[in-house]
This record gives C-alpha cells, sequence and structure tokens, in this order.
C-alpha cells in the first residue's frame, strides 16, 4: 500500500514540475528526456510550436488569388480588379501603396522573419485580412478560413495596424486648411451655392458598441435607445473629411461634444479664420456689394448658436428666409451623406462593434475616415469621381501684396475659379473675392482634448450670430434674383 501511495505521489508530481526540472531530478540524459516530451505531446515539431505544425499559407485562398491575376488586378477596367475592390474595398494600386507603408512599419529590418527567425507570415495576406474586417465586418475565424491566419495572431495585428494607421498614416490624408490658398479653395464651392464664407458641414455620428461593459451603460446609451460612441465628424463639399473628433459615450450631447473640438475652437477664436474676408451682396443692384469676415461651419439645430456655426431655424416664415433654409439644409446633407457613404463602405461601423477597449474602436473609425480620404483621392485623380477644383487666377496681382484693406483691392486680390471634371467641361467663376493680404498657415491636432473650448462665447455671441445669419440670408436673396446660384452636384 505504501509504494502505491509513493507513485501517485510522485506522478503527481510530475504533473506540477516542468520535463526540465523532472529530468535532472531523476538524472535522465537528454534522448530519455526528449522520449518523455513526445510522449507526453510537448516537445517542439519541425515547422511550428503547435501540435499540427504551421499553415501553409501559400496555399490559402488569398495567396492564390495574388499571386495567379497579378496582370488582371492591375488592369482597373477587369472583372477581377473590380471583383477585388468589391471584396476589399480599395483598388488593387492603392493595396499595393498601403502594403509598401505596412512592411516598412510591420516588417522593420526583419526581412521577411519573425523574432524567432522563421518566415513570417505574409504582410499581404494580413493586410488583406484588415480590409475585410473593416469593409465586411468578417468575425476573426472568417479570415482564417480564407488566409491561414490564426485568430489570435489575426485579432493581435488588426489592433495593432488600426493603432499605427491611426497615428502615422491618418494625419496625413485628413486634415483642417492650413493654408490660405486651401481655405480659399474650400469655401470657393460654397460661394457658388449661394453660401459664401463656409468652410464644411458639422454633425455628429454613433457607432453601436455591443460589449459596452455594464459600468459604462449609462454613459454610453443616449436617445438613440443602444450603447454607442459618438465621433463629431467636419467634411467639405466635396465630401472629403477635415476634422474627427476622438469618440465620446453615446449619451453626450452636440453641445458637450462640440466643446472638445480643437478645429471648432480654431474657427471661432482663431485669427487665420475670424479674419478670413470674402464678398456678400446687400441689394439687387451689381454694386451692392461688401466685404465680411468669419468663416463658419453648417450644423443643425443641435448644437450652439454660435456665429461661427450657423444653422437655420425652422419656425421663421419669412419667405427669403424659408428659401435660404431651404438650402442650407439641402447642403448640410453632405456630411449625411459622408457617414452613408462610410458605413456602406466600411460595413464594421454599420453593424453593432464588439470590441471591448474604446481605444479600439476609436482606431478602427480613424483607420475607416482615413482609407475614405485616401479613396477619394485616387477616385478624384483617376475621373471617376466629379469633383469640384478650384483655380487661383492672381491677374494682375500676381506680384503685389495689397497695403490696405479697400475693398476693391480685396476683390482682385483672388478670383478663383471652378471647373467640373473633364467628363463635364464646365467653368464657373465663383462670386466671392477672397482678401489674401492676411496671409498665414495653421495647423490644427486631430482630437485634443480641451476642457470647455479654449474661449468661451463672449457677451453678444447671440446678436453677433442672428447678425451673420441676416447677413446670408440677405445675399442669398439677391444672389438668387441675380441667378448667380449654382448647384454643383448632378
Amino acid at each position: 500500500m505504501r509504494n502505491i501511495f509513493a507513485r501517485a505521489l510522485l506522478h503527481r508530481k510530475r504533473s506540477k514540475l516542468d520535463d526540465e526540472v523532472f529530468a535532472e531530478a531523476v538524472l535522465f540524459d537528454d534522448e530519455e528526456d526528449m522520449d518523455i516530451k513526445r510522449a507526453r505531446n510537448t516537445c517542439k515539431r519541425p515547422g511550428g510550436s503547435n501540435a499540427h505544425g504551421r499553415e501553409d499559407y501559400s496555399a490559402s485562398t488569398w495567396a492564390r488569388m495574388l499571386r495567379d491575376n497579378v496582370d488582371e488586378l492591375l488592369n482597373p477596367s477587369s472583372a477581377k480588379a473590380k471583383l477585388f475592390r468589391t471584396r476589399f474595398r480599395v483598388p488593387y494600386p492603392v493595396f499595393l501603396k498601403l502594403l509598401t507603408w505596412t512592411k516598412e512599419w510591420h516588417e522593420g529590418e526583419g526581412h521577411g522573419t519573425d523574432c524567432s527567425g522563421r518566415a513570417r507570415i505574409p504582410t499581404e495576406l494580413k493586410l488583406l485580412g484588415v480590409l475585410r474586417i473593416l469593409g465586411r465586418s468578417t468575425c476573426f475565424d472568417g479570415i482564417y478560413e480564407l488566409s491561414g491566419i490564426s485568430v489570435p495572431t489575426m485579432h493581435k495585428f488588426f489592433h495593432s495596424f488600426t493603432s499605427w494607421f491611426a497615428d502615422k498614416i491618418y494625419p496625413d490624408f485628413v486634415f483642417t486648411p492650413q493654408t490660405m490658398d486651401d481655405l480659399v479653395k474650400i469655401q470657393a464651392a460654397y460661394a457658388l451655392l449661394g453660401l459664401p464664407g463656409a468652410i464644411g458641414s458639422m454633425d455628429v455620428v454613433h457607432i453601436a458598441w455591443c460589449t459596452c461593459p455594464a459600468r459604462l451603460a449609462n454613459l454610453a446609451k443616449g436617445k438613440e435607445g443602444y450603447t454607442s460612441i459618438a465621433y463629431n465628424v467636419i467634411c467639405d463639399h466635396e465630401g472629403r473629411a477635415l476634422a474627427v473628433l476622438k469618440g465620446a459615450y453615446g449619451a453626450t450631447s452636440d453641445k458637450t461634444i462640440v466643446r472638445f473640438d480643437d478645429f471648432v475652437d480654431d474657427v471661432r477664436c482663431d485669427d487665420f479664420f475670424t479674419q478670413f474676408a470674402y464678398e456678400v451682396r446687400t441689394g439687387p443692384a451689381d454694386g451692392d456689394r461688401k466685404m465680411t469676415k468669419g468663416a463658419y461651419l453648417i450644423i443643425d439645430g443641435g448644437y450652439h448658436p454660435w456665429e461661427a456655426t450657423q444653422a437655420a431655424s425652422k419656425i421663421c416664415s419669412d419667405p427669403n428666409y424659408a428659401l435660404w433654409r431651404a438650402q442650407m439644409e439641402a447642403v448640410r446633407k453632405d456630411i449625411e451623406c459622408y457617414f452613408g457613404r462610410l458605413k456602406s463602405r466600411f460595413r464594421m461601423l454599420k453593424t453593432p462593434v464588439s470590441f471591448h477597449s474604446k481605444t479600439d474602436i476609436d482606431n478602427a473609425f480613424f483607420t475607416c475616415v482615413g482609407l475614405q480620404n485616401i479613396l477619394h483621392d485616387w477616385d478624384k485623380e483617376i475621373g471617376n469621381l466629379t469633383v469640384w477644383d478650384v483655380e487661383a487666377d492672381w491677374g494682375d496681382f500676381a506680384d503685389e501684396t495689397p497695403e490696405d484693406e479697400d475693398d476693391d483691392v480685396a476683390r482682385h486680390w483672388c478670383r478663383p475659379t471652378l471647373h467640373r471634371s473633364s467628363k463635364l467641361g464646365s467653368t464657373f467663376e465663383p462670386e466671392a473675392k477672397d482678401d489674401f493680404s492676411d496671409f498665414g498657415a495653421a495647423s490644427f491636432p486631430v482630437g485634443a482634448a480641451r476642457e470647455l473650448g479654449r474661449a468661451r462665447p463672449q457677451p453678444g455671441e447671440a446678436a453677433r450670430y442672428e447678425a451673420k445669419q441676416a447677413e446670408l440670408v440677405t445675399h442669398f436673396t439677391h444672389a438668387r434674383q441675380a441667378d448667380a446660384v449654382h448647384w454643383l452636384r448632378s
């Protein structure tokens, strides 16, 4: 009986000790130690550390697709190239560019090997996995079926990629106007629409968060009726994102969120925007014009009534105001259409997000917005997108700098010309004439938290808001009567 207990005790000890420690304890040699490991299925096997060896990534569905269809993928009009963009949301040339950046970051100086010296999982397959997750909200196990990449590996790479993309690539493609040239190009399109001085549309979008921690449920569940993360987004009339604020919990109101937005603070307080000059009509005659200052953002009624944020009221019955309100609301749909395109292209944002960390959701959202701008630039470059370009005609003032702020000089200082893409071939000269005498540049960080804004509204903010709006209504009324209001989209 004592021998039985002794053997049981020995077996119990062996189950708790590592093989190496036990082998040393009983004085086994290396060969006997390896026999023990093989018997217990704990030794390393050729090709990998798991019991089944590594997957043959070169034989996966995606690897064969990349290897066998290169010529067709490079031809944008081919069926394979169109199918590639449908499945991964980006054209193949854009994928190659993303792949170059990803390899520089992910592989570094490893030259195709991981930390243990084995051949890396192809970065091409990892990048395709990220694009498929963002574009079709595919689960990580679905990536394993198509590429052979295990769920833990894909999970780790996805979050590492979105964090890197949001930090390094996103700022290069999502940025606010930094020079007066940038500002006048954005504003000129709105001037043709009868809304001079506008530089973008702003609204908050909610992304459903199905794995919100219980302790945050009361903060994340707002008027939508489900837990969500809210993002304040600003885009121009062309449909390009200018700024995105880091996510707030869904129960936070738009009025609170906007107080944390650096770009809105700059539009309100920075001389680069507050001293931006543009022309408005003051009467029916062609000469009834004046220069006014102060850029603004087009919003809905959920924000503060600041001079730099203009929203159309629904209770005013004046006929001229009603016409201006209809135009404002139609143009404000730019941001709503942007949200629709973003969610349709990246379905991960359309379905409830199952990440537990808000930071991971922020990184994924910024990655989608950055990719959206990259695709916008690509489609614009190859002619797939009908957009509006602005070319400044400096005229006789190319080598001169006005020494005063005389209205006549300011009118001629810059004459931007808007033209559609080559497919349409039409050209307009905008009504807005911008003053370049106060030339400047600015760079704005994305998502920097700032308690309650750089500056609180000063006394008389409501009066300035109403005065600015009355000025815009008067301009639109006379511009419409003069047939100087154009609709830029077909």
